[in-house]
């Protein structure tokens, strides 16, 4: 198993634009799907909701990791 440590720069950083990229259309799509049911008046279920917002945790915590480890090499 490789750490994050052991990439080099040019992955880590490719790795932080495709997290970013995937976790501005999933919460971008989160914002649509609530306002969608919103408008239609329909109940929106819970679990769909904590999975969503499940992920979104997931990919900020994996930004912040690269993040973290970027900075500690510039």
């Amino acid at each position: 198993m490789k750490y994050i440590q052991d990439e080099n720069t040019e992955t880590l950083i490719v790795t932080l634009i495709v997290f970013v990229i995937v976790c501005f259309f999933t919460i971008k799509w989160d914002m649509y799907e609530t306002k969608k049911y919103e408008i239609e008046g329909e109940y929106r279920e819970l679990l769909s909701k904590i999975r969503l917002r499940g992920a979104v945790m997931i990919f900020l915590i994996g930004i912040f990791s690269i993040v973290k480890e970027l900075y500690k090499r510039f």
